[in-house]
């Protein structure tokens, strides 16, 4: 690699945007694939499948989101994302009324959305932000504008939607989500974002720190402090928690077996797999594929949106 260019990239990486987190925002693009309402009763419940993207807003009352493996509790002006989708419900604490609808993430930066949690619960999201909520009123007049026939009504609702995404990942990290320290260095350092989009877009490569070091244009030596700053772990370790936290969703959610599961994630045996899955969940590959199988299986037979609640 042309040392010139290392030179040059570590010289840059402390430099920082005058404001790095909407540069991030700003190359994030959601397409809104579909939209529903709903106003089920107390102790109705709505199934989703989660096949995307999925969001929620409470517009009012309040509800239980329940997915494999946890649960939130949201009220009126409580906004969820789920960025990963996958199966869910909603049961309704009180008379709700829901807003639903599905996203489809187009190609863009992975560094911010690979690290976000199975379910994102922007608080309040409403209340603190007073100008997305009238976003989130359009959204739904579009929609039933649509549904009454007038055009270009879906343009309008993913450009409302874009905007939405947006200030609810802002508003997440603001408010405490994450690491905040973390989220500040990395979006401050590019040339570590690359690392991690390279680490998220394929965990299975048999990723060096030399070759990650390669990815963020940067020298080894300074690279893995870097790095370690950024993210608050060092880069194989970091790559090893994301093999596991894909390992869990491949096994859970998508019911791969253990010798699919290690292949896909670059381990030469199935034992390998299995002591390194043992050791960040405390379970084995198996006994965790039977327990999250058997919860998917729980929360999943109905169609992506239904505004028809069934108790």
């Amino acid at each position: 690699m042309d040392e010139t260019v290392v030179r040059d990239a570590d010289a840059d990486a402390g430099t920082a945007t005058a404001d790095p987190l909407g540069d991030l925002l700003g190359r994030l693009r959601w397409s809104v694939t579909s939209t529903d309402e709903a106003t089920p009763g107390l102790g109705d419940r709505i199934r989703f499948a989660g096949d995307e993207v999925t969001f929620h807003q409470i517009v009012a009352g309040s509800a239980r989101i329940q997915r494999v493996g946890e649960a939130a509790i949201v009220s009126a002006g409580d906004f969820v994302l789920l960025p990963r989708g996958g199966p869910h419900t909603v049961t309704a604490l009180e008379p709700l009324e829901l807003f639903s609808g599905t996203l489809r993430a187009e190609p863009g930066p992975t560094a911010l959305t690979g690290r976000l949690p199975d379910v994102l619960v922007a608080c309040r999201f409403v209340v603190r932000e007073p100008l997305v909520g009238a976003l989130l009123a359009g959204m739904r007049e579009e929609r039933r504008a649509g549904l009454a026939g007038r055009a270009g009504s879906g343009p309008v609702v993913t450009a409302l939607g874009n905007a939405v995404a947006a200030a609810a990942l802002r508003s997440w990290i603001e408010n405490g989500g994450g690491d905040g320290s973390s989220w500040r260095v990395m979006l401050r350092d590019e040339n570590i974002a690359r690392a991690v989009d390279a680490i998220h877009a394929d965990p299975g490569v048999r990723w060096t720190v030399a070759g990650l070091a390669r990815v963020a244009r940067s020298s080894r030596s300074s690279f893995a402090e870097r790095f370690k700053a950024a993210v608050g772990a060092p880069p194989l370790t970091y790559l090893a928690r994301v093999r596991m936290e894909r390992a869990m969703e491949l096994l859970g959610r998508d019911g791969a077996s253990v010798g699919q599961t290690a292949a896909a994630l670059g381990y030469c045996s199935d034992v390998g797999f299995s002591r390194a899955f043992r050791r960040f969940t405390g379970s084995s590959p198996s006994a965790w594929r039977r327990v999250a199988g058997a919860g998917a299986a729980a929360t999943a037979p109905a169609p992506a949106l239904s505004g028809a609640a069934a108790s």
